[in-house]
């Protein structure tokens, strides 16, 4: 295992340092890239379906359109033959460092294309399917972290792991496929190497696995784990450098948002720097085992030998032509990324002293959730509203519960339309959160009404299940018969709804609950504001909601610096599990100033 790994290391050191430049310029380039082309299919398909903007409520037909699956399918078309370019490159690029050739960045790049293009021309689909195929294992970090990254992305991941049950399944599923796309890996340099293009060679590749797989599995531990040092390395050191950076040039009031906001680009420049060594260590690998456990010797294709003829490097210098072109187009993109941060840098002078304060859930830090008791501590900690979610019982009264199912709260697997009111009024809804709270009752929205008058402001959530068409005016008549109509909102993430409200009652204030949001929200007229989940929340998205004379209300935010980072950007209302947290980061109680340790564990993210 030793000779493996240093033959790995050797077949990595002979060209470093082009090699370091190709593959930053590369991953840096297709990156934006990626970025830029799902940004721009997103907006093309809402703008093709008609939809002003996209959210959890017409994310299932935006998913679904021919429009989105043509568009997706291409991107990700795009996304592969960049895999197989960068496959390509870093095979050939080793093979030719052990045969002590050297070669310009330039040089990996062109050999990575005519890789492509000789294999695409040669191969069959079989073989293109083995090829793809070990995108999961080779890619799996920058896959998942910079997925993170695109909320259509996130929210799609979200939704699988909601949908497939148990979630036990899932994970195997995940494992399989990687297992299996170890596997393929190995087939990879037959693909790019061999003139054979047959079910044999793809099979000599499996082969070559099953023979060796206790040291393949054993080297791919050492070297990930490696990765893994080296990874946490540099994001210790960058997260340091910029908090050091912070603290030196970024007034009092603003260290903590700046600090965020630059985080969120330590973590994308991470996510590509990570992917970048783990497919170059990778495919050095790849290659080490393939060299040196190969049954025959793969004839060579003569591709490396042209770039000695690249005339329009020769006339100033190919090593200093190539290192030149190849550090100004890092540069400009290393720019470009700069002015990106600095526009997002958006920090007010001063806390938005103004922002409202809403308990989630009714309070359900200190007690049992959507209960007199919760409200009772929201009361009491002074928070201005109070978020709860109403339901409608199989007798059509309306009742505080967030879940379809009684289960998580009271123990008993049934839906609340499956149960009448009477049957639900003798549950215990307070003894999974506490001793102290057993016995607890799950209220009516009546009861809370009258409890809350004169006391607390509402957010009234109305949920939709699909079995509760007319619990709307139910809510309406409700409001109107406690005389609340001035001491609530009422929220929802169906939109139909929020019209319903506008046309039979247009004196209670809307808001639309968004998980996600792309595209505009101009038209968006029956929601006086809109809540929507804190890590969509941006300075452009509540800029354009102030500019049409709405609120934006984000939620959940649980955390200091995110808590620092809304206010600092404007929003009217926070959502929160804490209320006495964001009283106090708004009354600028927490301290007098940010020190050293406790910005740099903001960037660190714990």
């Amino acid at each position: 295992m030793k000779k493996i790994l240093s033959y790995t290391w050797k077949a990595v050191r002979y060209n470093l340092g082009d090699l370091l430049l190709f593959e930053t310029g590369y991953r840096i380039l297709t990156f934006f890239l990626a970025m830029q082309m799902i940004d721009h299919a997103i907006d093309f398909s809402l703008k093709q379906q008609a939809f002003s903007y996209l959210t959890a409520e017409n994310y299932g037909e935006f998913i679904k359109s021919p429009w989105t699956i043509l568009l997706f399918t291409g991107i990700l078309a795009l996304l592969l033959l960049f895999f197989l370019t960068e496959a390509a490159a870093l095979l050939w690029g080793f093979r030719h460092s052990a045969s002590k050739r050297k070669l310009y960045a330039s040089d990996f790049l062109i050999e990575g294309i005519k890789g492509v293009f000789y294999f695409l021309r040669q191969g069959k689909l079989a073989w293109i399917f083995w090829a793809v195929l070990a995108l999961p294992f080779l890619a799996a970090y920058f896959l998942i972290q910079e997925a993170s990254y695109v909320g259509l992305l996130e929210f799609t991941g979200r939704k699988i792991y909601e949908t497939v049950q148990p979630h036990g399944l899932l994970y195997a599923l995940i494992i399989v496929l990687l297992l299996v796309s170890l596997c393929s890996v190995f087939a990879l340099p037959y693909c790019f190497f061999e003139k054979e293009k047959s079910a044999r060679g793809i099979r000599r590749g499996l082969e070559l696995f099953r023979q060796h797989w206790r040291e393949i599995l054993t080297g791919f531990l050492i070297l990930y784990a490696g990765i893994a040092v080296i990874s946490a390395v540099f994001y210790l050191l960058a997260a340091i450098g910029v908090t050091g950076a912070v603290m030196q040039f970024k007034p009092e009031e603003g260290k903590i948002t700046s600090i965020l906001i630059y985080k969120e680009y330590i973590q994308m420049a991470m996510g590509v720097l990570a992917g970048g060594i783990q497919m170059t260590g990778s495919m050095a690998f790849v290659y080490t085992v393939y060299s040196r456990f190969r049954r025959e010797k793969a004839e060579e294709v003569s591709l490396c030998s042209q770039t000695r003829n690249y005339t329009w490097l020769s006339q100033i210098g190919k090593r200093k032509g190539a290192a030149f072109l190849t550090l100004l187009f890092i540069g400009i993109e290393g720019c470009y990324l700069g002015v990106m941060a600095a526009s997002h840098d958006t920090v007010l002078e001063s806390l938005n002293a103004n922002a409202q304060i809403t308990a989630h859930r009714g309070g359900a830090l200190r007690a049992p959730e959507n209960t007199l008791s919760a409200l009772s501590y929201t009361w009491e900690c002074g928070a201005d509203f109070a978020e709860i979610d109403v339901q409608e019982t199989k007798d059509g009264q309306l009742i505080l519960l967030h879940d379809e199912s009684l289960k998580r709260i009271t123990g008993l697997d049934k839906n609340v339309w499956e149960m009448t009111y009477e049957e639900i009024e003798d549950l215990d809804a307070g003894s999974s959160f506490g001793e102290k709270y057993q016995g607890e009752k799950i209220p009516t929205l009546e009861e809370v009404l009258n409890f809350c008058f004169g006391r607390l402001d509402l957010n009234i959530e109305i949920k939709y299940n699909g079995k509760n068409e007319g619990i709307v005016q139910k809510v309406v008549q409700v409001i109107r018969d406690n005389n609340f109509q001035e001491h609530c909102a009422v929220t929802s993430m169906n939109y139909q709804f929020l019209e319903q409200i506008k046309a039979s009652a247009p004196e209670i204030r809307t808001g639309y609950i968004m998980t996600m949001s792309y595209g505009s929200i101009s038209q968006v007229a029956a929601a006086d504001f809109f809540s929507i989940r804190y890590d969509y929340v941006t300075e452009n998205f509540v800029k354009e909601a102030h500019s049409l004379g709405k609120e934006v209300h984000a939620w959940t935010v649980n955390y200091r610096g995110n808590v620092k980072r809304m206010l600092d950007i404007g929003v009217d209302n926070i959502i929160t599990d804490d209320p006495a947290l964001v009283r106090k980061v708004q009354n600028q109680e927490s301290g007098t100033r940010t020190d050293f340790s406790e910005l740099l564990k903001y960037a660190l993210g714990i």
